[in-house]
């Protein structure tokens, strides 16, 4: 008997050696099997981002920003009655009751997602059923403060985080910040210790992101458009703002149109029209085989090319005789197309690629579209048509950009729209600047572009109601028809009026292109519908930017001139550009009658200068001077540009502004 008790309680301890030695090797080399087991019964794994960087406009506003969020977890093990928490959930969240009861009855899985991104208010009515299985976890939420403002440029987020459009996708990858595995506790009955979400400022956020556009010139922008369309009962218009010399993007607006998502300024092209004169004018200019003053023959206002005729815009346009000038501010197809002949398709067609047609230029954006430049030989036909506007087709991007570089003075630059990149723990942001493309013309060409550009706004010319009050302003309208890509052809009755320019013309610091789709209503010439838009938005940069007007008289506008041809008007438009840009009197533009330094001493333009200002401009060249009036010069004796070879005395009239 006592052998055998003595048997039993060695194999007692035995077991129990083995156990506890068991036990002993669990505890000191851990099993990866157990591990895993005791993970998924006492705790679950998911996957969220963390805060996604900012992103700023250029004075610091911000334009998408992300807020705490809630997002609402269940259970299925610990819920009792699912069919109706399903029902519940679906009135309140608006979730189809199937979807819900489907989640929320397989109670295998231990977590499900209900709704991500629920506010404060949501969270708190949610908490107060106290229903056991559900939970929330905080994770961050997309906003964009300033609602539907730049919305086509910013793009948009899905419920995952990831950027979908626009510079949210573009530049996902610096702006999302890292994806953060969060654990959720479980008691032994596997219940959720974790109801209340948790922060996760702990973790690195995404990027800011500093853009170059400007909210104030923005937001004006979009209502000068939204006025326009309405106005005009318009299917939509764009418009695009850019720094003459650095081409930052400073405003970029779709208004209107069936895709409220779609940044037609880059994704769309369309056929110009007469815009597209300015580039057929700059390339003969930089080729050498026209000057402002040369003429051509415009046959009375109808050509024939091959067996069809190239005629104007309208049945009344006769013209002769017209320099090229003329041809712009008039907008002659006729005298357009005679240039491109003379030109040719091989020199016409490098200048266009050489502006930035026919190829993308790069703007941080997803989507960018080529345009069309059919490739060479081109018909005849062809190239006349290329040469007013037709038969090729260009972004609203690649015209200010193309118009920039003549307002540069010759550079094409590739636009900027993200300043900067602020990443966290980095004590230095990454900064970008505009990266030269080519130059397409010289300092001096481009100058003289710049005066027969401001002579198309003149009051005779289509671009007249493009002007602001005070100061020179260049650019040139375009009208087309719109093509039906359908039923091949053009749309009846169906235009797209623009205008391109820059402001002031003298000293470029803005450029502006306006394009207006389908108006329907009192007329469809960019001259009438687009060019009043530029005029709004030109008047509010320049005056924002504390620019000084250069045309001062008693009503603060350009005086009506008292000549009656557009030489003459010309003439007196680059007189006065002369005594502002130096670059006209460059050695390329000496001999043309029309932009040649006169010989005769004149009096210099003091208008809008105070006393001091006009006395130190005419010393020691006067005798006498009558001064009138307190505040800027408003009016001279003699008159600007008039001959001062002899006359010593001056009349001085000042006002206050």
């Amino acid at each position: 008997m006592k052998s055998r008790i003595i048997f039993l309680f060695t194999c007692f301890l035995a077991l129990w050696s083995v156990l506890l030695l068991r036990a002993m090797f669990i505890q000191i080399f851990p099993d990866g099997r157990l591990e895993n087991l005791k993970r998924k019964q006492f705790e679950t794994s998911i996957q969220i981002r963390t805060r996604r960087g900012a992103i700023l406009d250029r004075n610091g506003k911000e334009l998408a920003a992300s807020v705490p969020a809630y997002s609402l977890f269940a259970d299925p093990k610990l819920i009792k009655d699912s069919v109706t928490l399903s029902a519940r959930l679906s009135k309140y969240l608006g979730i189809p009751r199937a979807t819900l009861k489907k989640r929320l009855r397989d109670r295998e899985r231990r977590f499900v997602w209900i709704r991500r991104q629920l506010d404060e208010k949501q969270r708190d009515q949610i908490r107060a059923w106290g229903e056991p299985g559900l939970g929330f976890i905080e994770e961050p939420k997309r906003v964009y403060p300033n609602g539907g403002l730049l919305a086509q440029v910013l793009g948009f987020v899905g419920s995952e985080g990831d950027g979908l459009e626009g510079l949210e996708l573009q530049w996902n990858k610096n702006l999302q910040g890292q994806l953060k595995t969060v654990l959720l506790p479980r008691d032994a009955r596997g219940r959720p210790l974790l109801q209340d979400g948790r922060s996760l400022t702990e973790v690195p956020d995404g990027s800011d992101l500093e853009l170059t556009i400007d909210h104030e010139a923005q937001y004006t922008l979009e209502q000068e458009l939204l006025s326009v369309v309405g106005r005009f009962q318009a299917d939509s218009a764009v418009g695009v703002v850019m720094d003459a010399h650095t081409s930052e993007v400073l405003a970029m607006a779709n208004v209107g149109g069936t895709n409220s998502r779609r940044n037609r300024i880059v994704t769309d092209s369309f056929e110009p029209g007469s815009t597209m004169k300015a580039f057929v004018v700059a390339a003969g200019l930089r080729e050498g085989m026209l000057k402002p003053s040369t003429k051509y023959d415009c046959e009375g206002g109808r050509m024939k090319v091959g067996d069809k005729w190239i005629s104007e815009a309208e049945a009344n346009h006769k013209f002769g005789l017209m320099t090229v000038t003329e041809i712009l501010a008039l907008s002659s197809n006729v005298g357009a197309a005679k240039i491109a002949f003379q030109l040719g398709d091989e020199r016409l067609y490098k200048a266009l690629i050489d502006f930035g047609f026919g190829a993308k230029l790069g703007l941080e954006l997803p989507g960018e579209a080529r345009g069309i430049l059919n490739p060479l030989p081109w018909r005849p036909h062809l190239l006349s048509n290329v040469s007013f506007g037709h038969a090729m087709t260009a972004t609203p991007l690649q015209l200010t950009a193309a118009f920039a570089a003549i307002a540069n003075g010759g550079v094409l630059r590739r636009p900027l729209l993200v300043r900067s990149v602020h990443t966290p723990g980095s004590s230095e942001p990454q900064i970008f600047q505009a990266e030269e493309i080519r130059r397409v013309l010289t300092p001096s060409e481009a100058a003289t572009m710049r005066l027969m550009l401001t002579a198309a706004t003149e009051e005779k010319a289509t671009g007249f109601l493009a002007r602001i009050p005070g100061y020179y302003v260049a650019g040139k309208t375009g009208t087309a028809q719109k093509v039906d890509n359908i039923k091949g052809g053009y749309k009846a009755g169906m235009y797209i009026s623009s205008f391109a320019g820059f402001a002031p013309a003298h000293n470029p610091r803005f450029v502006i292109f306006i394009a207006v789709d389908s108006p329907k209503r009192s007329s469809y010439y960019g001259s009438q519908v687009a060019a009043p838009v530029f005029a709004k938005m030109a008047q509010y940069l320049v005056r924002r930017a504390g620019m000084p007007p250069v045309l001062i008289s008693e009503r603060n506008v350009i005086p009506k001139p008292a000549v009656n041809t557009l030489d003459e008007l010309q003439a007196q438009a680059i007189q006065e550009m002369k005594r502002m840009t130096a670059a006209v009197v460059a050695p390329s533009v000496e001999g043309d009658n029309v932009a040649a330094v006169p010989a005769k001493p004149l009096f210099p333009n003091l208008l809008g200068l105070t006393l001091r200002e006009a006395l130190n401009r005419i010393r020691p060249n006067v005798n006498r001077v009558d001064i009138r009036g307190h505040g800027v010069v408003v009016r001279t004796v003699p008159p600007a540009g008039a001959d001062f070879s002899k006359k010593r005395s001056v009349r001085l009239v000042l006002e206050n502004p």
